[in-house]
C-alpha cells in the first residue's frame, strides 16, 4: 500500500474529488489540511486522516517541523504538495533524512521562476523535487525550458465532471442587467492585466450597440485601466466578485478569456465547457489543449481585437453553430478531461515512483 501525505489541501474541488478517488484506489492517504476549508469536512466523509495548517510562507519552521513529526509516525513514501510553500517546505523538512520520501509538487502557470531566484531554486527548480505535475503540455515545454530534466515532469490535465455543476436558469441573468432577449458572453476571473480583459472591451465596443448582445465579466478588479471603464458602456456589466459565477456562466451563451500570457489550464472555462458552454479562447498556454478550434470552441491570436471581435460576432450570429460547439465542449469534459482521467494518471505516478527499478 502507498503511503501519501497530500500537503495543503483545501477547497480546490478537483483536488478533492482525486483525493477521494486515491483513497478508494487504496492508497494510503493522510492530509495536512487549510483550516476552515471544504477539506476538513471532504477528509472527514471520505475517510482520510488530516490534521490542520496554514503555510505561512516557504521557510514555515511549524510546517517543517509538522511534517518531519508526521513523517516519523507514518513513514511516507510520497509527499504530494499542492502549493508553491508546500513544496517548499517540503524540501526543508526532508533535508538530511537516511530515507527520505518522493516529493511532488503541482505547476498550473507558467512564469515567476527563474534559474537565480533563490525561492525558485529552493521549490521547483530544486534537484530534489521527484516529480512536478504539470497541468498542460505548455507548463511542461515552460519548465523544460528552465533545464528541468523531462523525466521529472508529468502533464496531468486537471480534469472536471459536467455532473457537478447546474447551470443558472436564465431569468436569473436579469439582475445582471441583462435583457430576456439578448445573447450573453462571459468572462469569470480576477481581472488582471494578464487575462486581457483589455483586448476583450476593445473587441466588443467594436461591435454595433444594435446587437442585442451583452458581455458580463465576474471577478475583482485588479487592474486600474479597466477599473476606470467600468459604467461607459451600456453593454458591458462589472459584476465583481459572486460565489455563484460558474453557475452563471453556465446559463450564458458563450464563455471567454483574452488571456495574453501564463495561462495553463483556465478553470472557469473549464467550468463553462462542463455546462455546455462554447467558449472563446486565446492560443495561450494550455487553452489550444483544451479547446478544439472550430468543433468544442473557438481559438483566436492573443492580443488581436478584431480577431476576438470576428469570433463573438462568428458566435453572435449562429446560434445553431454555437450549440454544436457547446455539446461538443461538454463532450470534451466528459471525455479527456473528465476528473476520472486525473485520479487515474496520480494514481500511475504514484506507482511509478514507488516501484523500484529493475
Amino acid at each position: 500500500m502507498i503511503r501519501v501525505l497530500l500537503a495543503g489541501l483545501s477547497f480546490d474541488k478537483v483536488e478533492l474529488h482525486v483525493a477521494a478517488a486515491l483513497r478508494r484506489a487504496g492508497v494510503q492517504l493522510f492530509a495536512i489540511n487549510t483550516p476552515g476549508t471544504r477539506a476538513i469536512s471532504w477528509c472527514q466523509e471520505h475517510d482520510i486522516p488530516f490534521v490542520t495548517h496554514e503555510f505561512r510562507n516557504r521557510f514555515d519552521r511549524a510546517a517543517i517541523r509538522l511534517y518531519r513529526a508526521l513523517h516519523a509516525e507514518h513513514s511516507f513514501d510520497i509527499i504530494h504538495a499542492l502549493s508553491n510553500r508546500a513544496l517548499s517546505t517540503a524540501l526543508w523538512a526532508t533535508r538530511r533524512l537516511p530515507a527520505p520520501p518522493k516529493i511532488v509538487g503541482y505547476r498550473g502557470t507558467m512564469g515567476h521562476l527563474h534559474p537565480l531566484d533563490p525561492a525558485s531554486r529552493l521549490s521547483y527548480l530544486s534537484p530534489r523535487v521527484d516529480r512536478i505535475i504539470c497541468v498542460s503540455h505548455a507548463v511542461q515545454t515552460y519548465l523544460q525550458g528552465l533545464r528541468i530534466p523531462a523525466e521529472r515532469l508529468a502533464v496531468i490535465w486537471k480534469g472536471h465532471d459536467p455532473a457537478w455543476y447546474t447551470p443558472a436558469p436564465r431569468a436569473a441573468l436579469a439582475e445582471c442587467g441583462i435583457p430576456p432577449e439578448a445573447t450573453v458572453a462571459a468572462f469569470v476571473g480576477n481581472i488582471r492585466p494578464v487575462k486581457g480583459v483589455n483586448v476583450l472591451l476593445e473587441a466588443f465596443r467594436a461591435i454595433p450597440p444594435t446587437e442585442p448582445f451583452h458581455l458580463l465579466l465576474f471577478g475583482e478588479v485588479r487592474d486600474r485601466s479597466i477599473r476606470r471603464q467600468i459604467g461607459r458602456h451600456p453593454h458591458i456589466h462589472f459584476i465583481g466578485y459572486r460565489p455563484d459565477a460558474a453557475a452563471l456562466a453556465g446559463a450564458c451563451d458563450i464563455a471567454v478569456m483574452p488571456s495574453i500570457e501564463r495561462e495553463g489550464l483556465p478553470k472557469a472555462i473549464l467550468e463553462s465547457m462542463a455546462q455546455g458552454v462554447p467558449p472563446i479562447v486565446t492560443d495561450v498556454g494550455g487553452m489550444p489543449e483544451l479547446v478544439e478550434h472550430n468543433h468544442s470552441g473557438l481559438v483566436v491570436p492573443s492580443r488581436d481585437a478584431p480577431a476576438l471581435r470576428a469570433a463573438l460576432l462568428d458566435l453572435l450570429h449562429n446560434p445553431d453553430r454555437r450549440r454544436a460547439m457547446g455539446q461538443a465542449a461538454r463532450e470534451r469534459i466528459a471525455g479527456p478531461f473528465h476528473v476520472r482521467h486525473t485520479a487515474e494518471k496520480t494514481l500511475a505516478l504514484y506507482h511509478t515512483l514507488t516501484t523500484p527499478s529493475p
